[in-house]
């Protein structure tokens, strides 16, 4: 509840979808920024609407909430289903043909067909609320053109946030040709260089942000993602002791690159071991073909249990009522740089973190510094993944599958701090 004695300045805050699931980055902003003197109205995409997401705005925000939606120019359906698939995957090649005219067309990213309407509905909102301050939040990074172009037709001052890399995570960044890719980092550097500020979400990020575009160390900071005690005090986890050793994942289990397959490996390498009804994966997300298709051909579908896509506060309540929470991610070239979202949320919940992820960098030095798990590079392979695994599982039998978290640096990431800094940010102090 916003802090009656503040005097708030309106924000409109501009996001291709909101709520997305009720604790992403910009819906806990939107949701914490009134206690901090900031009141956000709201302006997304109509196309990504919802009945759930309808619900989630009925749920978690307070009635005076204004959102706004615009509509899209045409439509898109093989860019996204490409964009999901490594090259190894089924179809990609097929997807790849079939994508190239709306990646040739809809630049810089397929949610583009949205901006020509949003940029119309944002300056109206603009005038009629009286709105000084924009914050754009990607991705897609194409909505930071709506900022960009309201800075330079009102000159009102913009915040550019930026949830990850743009043009330099290969693993989601596929222009169509190499002049969609010159066109692409011309407006790159176009929105870096016009913004009033940036935000990123890595220190890594942002060195890398002040390095490319020169940008003064004044026009950048550092907000990363985080959690919110809300989503587990509301209702706790059961408490109920468990004769076998669950495995939580909260997420999508499709990314291509992820190490998924190692993962499900020392999963059932150990099960193999210890038996097969003392151990369960217990999965919240997406799940894709291709993840089942493995499930069904290593026979391993009575070792997982699967309870799809849930409002973020119910995902995170079953995966805090599991013994070890499970993080996957890639390892390339800007790998030091990502933080998956669900490492923050693991942090407030008891027992540790496996992550299979580089074993340097922004992510093992957030599980390092907290003292909330271990992280065992996917370079090692199944074995030391199930060894780990095992090493836990042994610890539980004994009742001594602890952590002992350094809870100082856990309030680092409390989204309410981070809110508070935004609000001082869009407040010009």
């Amino acid at each position: 509840m916003s802090n009656p004695t503040v005097q708030h300045e309106k924000v409109l805050v501009i996001v291709d979808r909101f709520p997305a699931t009720g604790g992403s980055r910009i819906d806990k902003f939107v949701k914490l920024l009134p206690d901090f003197g900031v009141e956000p109205v709201v302006l997304s995409a109509k196309e990504t609407d919802s009945p759930q997401a309808a619900e989630l705005r009925k749920r978690i925000y307070p009635p005076e909430l204004k959102t706004y939606q615009a509509g899209s120019l045409g439509w898109t359906y093989f860019t996204e289903r490409f964009l999901v698939r490594g090259p190894g995957a089924k179809h990609y090649r097929l997807l790849a043909l079939l994508s190239f005219p709306e990646r040739a067309i809809l630049v810089p990213d397929y949610m583009v067909r949205w901006i020509p309407l949003g940029m119309r509905h944002a300056a109206e909102i603009i005038e009629r609320e009286g709105i000084r301050v924009v914050l754009t939040s990607s991705p897609s990074e194409s909505v930071h053109l709506i900022g960009l172009r309201l800075k330079r037709k009102l000159g009102i001052r913009w915040v550019a946030d930026f949830r990850d890399l743009w043009t330099e995570k290969r693993l989601l960044y596929r222009p169509a040709t190499p002049l969609h890719d010159w066109l692409i980092r011309r407006l790159e550097r176009w929105v870096f260089e016009t913004a009033d500020h940036i935000v990123a979400n890595t220190p890594e990020n942002a060195d890398r942000y002040v390095r490319r575009f020169e940008l003064p160390r004044d026009r950048i900071s550092v907000i990363p993602n985080g959690f919110d005690r809300d989503d587990l005090e509301r209702e706790s986890a059961s408490g109920k002791a468990f004769q076998v050793f669950r495995i939580g994942y909260a997420g999508s289990l499709d990314k291509h690159d992820f190490p998924w397959r190692i993962a499900l490996g020392a999963l059932k390498r150990l099960a193999l071991e210890v038996g097969r009804d003392k151990i369960r994966f217990i999965h919240c997300g997406y799940l894709s073909h291709q993840v089942k298709a493995y499930l069904q051909i290593e026979r391993m579908e009575d070792l997982v249990e699967v309870h799809g896509e849930l409002p973020h506060a119910n995902a995170m309540r079953l995966t805090a009522d599991t013994e070890v929470r499970l993080l996957l991610l890639y390892e390339n070239a800007y790998s030091d740089s990502i933080v998956p979202l669900k490492l923050y949320n693991y942090l407030i919940m008891n027992g540790p973190i496996l992550a299979i992820a580089p074993e340097e960098g922004r992510t093992a030095a957030i599980i390092a510094e907290t003292r909330m798990g271990v992280v065992v590079s996917a370079k090692r392979g199944v074995v030391a993944v199930y060894q780990q695994l095992r090493d836990f599982y042994h610890a539980w039998q004994r009742g001594e599958l602890t952590v002992d978290p350094n809870l100082e640096e856990i309030a680092r990431y409390d989204r309410h701090t981070q809110a508070m800094t935004l609000a001082g940010i869009l407040r010009g102090r």
